[in-house]
């Protein structure tokens, strides 16, 4: 970082995306990790964890509608949610619009990420206060570990499989994410960028088919990450991604006028996959 620029380097640095400053918000050295906020001309308030870019003002709604809509829709009946990660709290405000949900827990190993959202990106933290919210601080593997049977939908909402993040990448991870899931569970979780596959796109999703019989990829455009072609799976024990709830459809379509990124059309779209998406995953 400099005077005029903030870059993120792609893992092996060979790749960057670039953002000219207005000024530096905040910065702190929490337990687990440096935390910014950076003032940026292009995409506003952007949030910075370990110098790796995970929010901003421009497109948090693509990650946070995108990972909570699409479950949904899938699934007849969604009780409780779990997200693990996702200090910013824009995972939460997406499933509070849904009134039917009963509870939403959020596991976020480092309460300052949430603290500083709540400051500085309070349109992802709104519904920090709606009752049926319990936030735990702390390691999001051993608190899966104790679920049984319980969660109708989990959001691994990770940063890159690295440090303290790796373990949630790990065939024994999806392996305790599967027994909290009830019968009909879903998990959703990002799973990088094919153009710049530094982490091993393949392996993330032969972990994720070694426990789970339904596994499939979508992709959505993220601004501030490298590359901005971005992937996630969806791992399902028993629904199919493009099967939408015929009874939620109406519903849906009046919320998606609240919404700026989600819809039905998008939703069945988002699974068809170019032949490079299809190799990068090994879905042939």
């Amino acid at each position: 970082m400099n005077n005029e620029w903030f870059r993120e380097k792609s893992f092996h640095q060979t790749h960057s995306v670039g953002f000219k400053l207005k000024s530096i918000l905040h910065e702190e050295q929490s337990e687990f990790q440096n935390i910014k906020v950076l003032d940026t001309y292009s995409v506003g308030k952007l949030l910075l964890l370990d110098d790796k870019c995970m929010v901003s003002q421009a497109d948090e709604f693509v990650y946070h509608e995108v990972v909570s809509h699409i479950p949904y829709m899938c699934k007849p009946i969604v009780k409780n949610v779990l997200i693990i990660g996702g200090g910013d709290c824009g995972v939460v405000r997406e499933f509070a619009r849904h009134v039917d949900i009963h509870s939403i827990d959020l596991v976020e190993i480092d309460e300052r990420v949430v603290e500083v959202s709540k400051k500085y990106f309070p349109e992802c933290t709104q519904a920090m206060d709606d009752k049926r919210v319990s936030l735990y601080t702390q390691d999001g593997i051993e608190f899966i570990k104790k679920k049984k049977n319980h969660y109708d939908i989990i959001v691994i909402d990770s940063t890159d499989p690295e440090d303290f993040a790796l373990g949630l990448f790990t065939k024994q991870f999806y392996k305790h994410v599967h027994e909290a899931l009830v019968e009909d569970g879903i998990m959703i979780n990002q799973t990088e960028n094919p153009f710049l596959d530094e982490f091993g796109i393949k392996n993330i999703y032969s972990n994720m088919r070694n426990t789970f019989p339904i596994v499939k990829s979508y992709s959505a455009p993220m601004l501030i990450y490298p590359g901005v072609f971005w992937t996630f799976g969806f791992s399902s024990k028993k629904y199919r991604p493009t099967n939408i709830i015929s009874s939620k459809i109406s519903y849906m379509k009046k919320l998606s006028k609240d919404l700026k990124w989600y819809n039905t059309d998008w939703h069945q779209g988002a699974f068809l996959l170019s032949n490079l998406h299809k190799r990068a995953i090994d879905q042939w």
